[in-house]
């Protein structure tokens, strides 16, 4: 009988002490991205990582792989999906290689203005996009932006989509984008973003494609004359974990993970809306002219026979159909 009660209280002992060890348990998390260290996303990501492992006392701590350190975008979502990092911030378009409902975030003018697309993010589209995610067993943390992409090239300001016609212009890896500028007459390249600088340098290429942050910080200005404010594409990123990894977590630590995401992402916003102006500022005073008479509604039409082809074969109805109650325009895209 004391054997019995001797061995019972060992065994509760042994219970407690694992669970006090789960408790107070580390979970690192290999984060990644793409971006610049000098991006404003990039530092607000080291942020949120610092904030979060002051506030769970050292229990969730993260390694930031920046600047594609651990691959592409394509590369660091295939090494999440199988296990081999726990997180990344990756623009949603870049994920169609694991859903090709996702490229729709590549779709040109798709949103009137910032408003209308935090607010479809923060809404019914932001969350059906997350539902999609998680099916491949992935948890979407939250949204940042990365804002609208503007075209830089050497021939001249881009005023009309006749402007773009056999002009040899990078853009990120995926089919959608490619169709999208092929449409208007455009030569688009697919390259690494750490070989634009060189190429444009060496004179490989005409033109490229990005928001004005990751038009400032490379210095693009150095390497190209003419910056047109198209605005064509809006890019958002997806802060994603894998499920294994999350679930590590104790709901508490999720918790202050997520609010740390979500409020980051407010300045970040605030952040772009302040310094649109001031990264115009230096272009123009480092050498660039930078031309904001873009006849924008004569690239949504031209551009516009991507939307049928795509949510034929691509996107389906239910999505376009959230996507158009959402998106802001008076009239039908």
């Amino acid at each position: 009988m004391k054997k019995y009660i001797l061995m019972s209280i060992v065994s509760v002992l042994l219970l407690l002490l694992s669970a006090c060890n789960n408790e107070d348990e580390t979970v690192t998390l290999q984060f990644g991205h793409a971006l610049s260290v000098d991006t404003e996303q990039s530092k607000k990501i080291m942020e949120m990582a610092e904030s979060v492992e002051e506030q769970t006392d050292g229990r969730v701590k993260f390694d930031i792989y920046p600047n594609s350190q651990l691959g592409s975008e394509t590369e660091m979502l295939q090494q999440l999906d199988v296990g081999a990092m726990n997180g990344l911030a990756i623009m949603i378009g870049s994920m169609q290689t694991m859903d090709m409902r996702l490229a729709i975030e590549d779709l040109p003018y798709m949103w009137p203005s910032e408003v209308e697309a935090r607010r479809a993010y923060e809404g019914e589209f932001g969350e059906y996009l997350a539902d999609i995610v998680e099916s491949y067993g992935m948890h979407t943390a939250g949204y940042m932006e990365w804002g609208f992409r503007h075209i830089t090239n050497n021939e001249g300001p881009i005023v009309e989509p006749e402007d773009l016609k056999g002009m040899n212009i990078r853009v990120a890896e995926t089919a959608l984008r490619v169709d999208t500028f092929e449409s208007v007459g455009a030569l688009p390249t697919v390259m690494a973003f750490s070989e634009v600088y060189g190429a444009l340098q060496q004179g490989a290429l005409d033109a490229q494609e990005n928001p004005l942050a990751n038009i400032v910080a490379p210095r693009f200005n150095e390497v190209q004359d003419y910056l047109s404010l198209t605005g064509h594409f809006y890019n958002t990123l997806m802060i994603v974990f894998d499920d294994e990894s999350w679930n590590k977590i104790s709901p508490e630590d999720q918790e202050i993970i997520t609010k740390e995401i979500n409020k980051v992402s407010k300045e970040i916003q605030s952040t772009n809306d302040a310094t649109e102006k001031e990264h115009i500022e230096f272009l123009e005073e480092n050498g660039m002219t930078v031309n904001d008479d873009v006849n924008k509604e004569a690239f949504r039409e031209a551009m516009f026979p991507v939307y049928q082809k795509w949510e034929d074969e691509m996107f389906g109805q239910e999505l376009m159909d959230i996507y158009r109650e959402n998106s802001g325009w008076e009239e039908e895209q």
